[in-house]
């Protein structure tokens, strides 16, 4: 497959550059409407035509894909990558919602208008009310539908999975157990979609195929151009492919890398700082295209930031999850030093990273946290997302030969091993367990696994903010229609998932926010393309 690649260091006036000659428009960003789209000829002959393309196979891709289908269109899905799923399938399989069937089983009364004002909270005045409520609405009925298709949900593994508990947001709303984890995490939950598209007659998957270039039309009915097919890379060749109603961007967004790295330094300074968590097939391609027919961006500089771990040569970072199932551990600068509450949400601790010039920072445990990590297992975590995606706790010698993982039987070893000096590191620790026996932690406050550290051997990885989802994106409507500047809809575009602004805005609210959001978007996307008249 020829994938187009950007300029190393590509910056906005490149990558709106390309966006813009993409599909033969002009459009201007921030003089969007002074200056006239103008659309290249349709071509002669198209190589291919369904009624619905969507450009993106990952989780948002396949629910728009599944409901366009079920109301009788055919639908072509195309995903650059080899194999599908995106970010959906490394996720931690949390769904966001509130008012389910699971919930009330277990005796929570929760509602999708206290899940409302939290997330208008997190949104911190940059979310947009009418796609917060739809989400919130949606959020039950789109586990219903999921258990519908074979999802397991179970209430071992429903937790509290964002900042409902931090005190400026119970002066919003009681705080709820709203994260929904599937049995078998992110890949079992894309199993679920993935086999509900294969059994659909009406979906044609292309894998190793790239769209690049929207192809529109003048229309009189409205102020934009009209999306009308594309133009898709795939296997060395170039693919004409006409949409007759309607074409779905759900790529996946952006994450930090070598590709992305100009713009989002123009678009997303703090986020250019973070290492990749998440696909790093999402390069902007739906960005892009979005841009070309004149789609506005929105909520940028924003994302779902975690401490991660990052492989020597990998260009995907992995989790960490110890601190959310509440393993202990603690985190330290380079200097030997505390920093934060480990325990706090992932999205402060984040903030924290970069506040305290700790964006490489080191977590450290001990022998009694990789105890605790079978128990995990035995809930229906996978062994390698217990204390870090990747980490297994079952062989770690053979991590530590490969040089991602430190080890030390005592303090002091382990201190001469990550480079940290060994008296401010030995004294972190005496501090820490002495706070951690007497059931306090009066530096920063911790709560959640305040438990010594004291069982050798002690191990250590290095730590960085790294990105899971990119907030921003392509500005919509409730009806997953792509907008541009001036809120105006571009006819025949519709976008979801990370492509989509959605629900977000300022803080990332919670593990799960991003599945919830795609699941809606992602559905009324299909179902809004599929009404669409074909045109002419």
């Amino acid at each position: 497959m020829e994938e187009k690649k950007f300029e190393k260091g590509i910056n906005r006036r490149r990558f709106i550059k390309g966006a813009a000659l993409s599909a033969g428009a002009l459009a201007v960003l921030g003089t969007a409407g002074t200056q006239k789209a103008h659309s290249a000829p349709l071509p002669e002959k198209w190589d291919m035509e369904s009624d619905v393309v969507v450009i993106g196979y990952g989780g948002a891709g396949a629910c728009a894909a599944l409901e366009a289908a079920r109301a009788g269109c055919s639908v072509l899905l195309l995903e650059k990558m080899g194999m599908p799923g995106g970010s959906t399938t490394l996720s931690g399989g949390i769904v966001y919602a509130a008012g389910t069937k699971l919930q009330k089983s277990v005796g929570i009364n929760d509602t999708p208008e206290a899940m409302y004002k939290y997330l208008m909270a997190c949104g911190q005045g940059r979310a947009v009310p009418e796609l917060v409520k739809l989400v919130s609405d949606m959020s039950s009925e789109n586990i219903d539908w999921l258990t519908s298709m074979g999802a397991v949900f179970t209430k071992e593994l429903l937790a509290m999975s964002g900042m409902e508990n931090e005190p400026e947001y119970v002066e919003v709303t009681p705080p709820q157990k709203r994260g929904h984890r599937v049995r078998g995490t992110g890949s079992a939950l894309f199993k679920v979609l993935a086999d509900a598209v294969k059994a659909e007659k009406n979906i044609k998957i292309l894998t190793r195929t790239s769209g690049t270039k929207l192809i529109t039309q003048p229309t009189k009915a409205a102020a934009n151009l009209e999306v009308v097919g594309l133009e898709a890379t795939g296997r060395g060749k170039t693919i004409l492919i006409k949409a007759n109603k309607a074409v779905i961007l759900t790529t996946g967004g952006i994450m930090p890398g070598e590709e992305a790295e100009g713009w989002l330094k123009d678009y997303s300074p703090d986020i250019a700082k973070c290492v990749a968590a998440g696909s790093p097939s999402s390069t902007g391609d739906g960005y892009k295209m979005g841009i070309s027919c004149g789609g506005a961006l929105k909520a940028l500089n924003t994302g779902g930031t975690l401490p991660c771990l990052l492989f020597p040569g990998a260009k995907m970072a992995g989790i960490v999850y110890a601190n959310i199932w509440g393993l202990p551990n603690i985190y330290v600068k380079t200097d030997g030093t505390r920093f934060c509450d480990e325990g706090a949400n992932y999205t402060l601790v984040s903030e924290l990273m970069f506040q305290k010039n700790a964006t490489t920072a080191y977590c450290v445990f001990d022998a009694s946290t990789v105890k605790k990590t079978f128990a995990m297992v035995e809930k229906g975590i996978e062994i390698q997302r217990t204390i870090a995606l990747g980490i297994n706790p079952e062989n770690l010698d053979d991590q530590v030969k490969r040089g991602y993982l430190y080890k030390g039987n005592t303090i002091a070893e382990l201190a001469k091993a990550i480079g940290a000096d060994v008296a401010s590191l030995t004294k972190t620790l005496e501090n820490y367990n002495l706070n951690a026996e007497k059931g306090k932690d009066p530096e920063f406050g911790r709560t959640k696994a305040l438990e010594p550290l004291k069982t050798a051997p002690y191990y250590a990885f290095k730590i960085n903010p790294g990105l899971v989802a990119h907030d921003g994106g392509l500005n919509i409507n409730t009806k997953a229609q792509v907008l541009d500047a001036h809120d105006r809809v571009i006819p025949r575009l519709y976008a979801a998932g990370r492509d989509a602004v959605g629900i977000f805005g300022g803080r990332y609210p919670a593990s799960g926010a991003a599945i919830a959001d795609l699941l809606v978007f992602g559905r009324i996307a299909g179902k809004n393309a599929a009404i669409e008249k074909t045109w002419s």
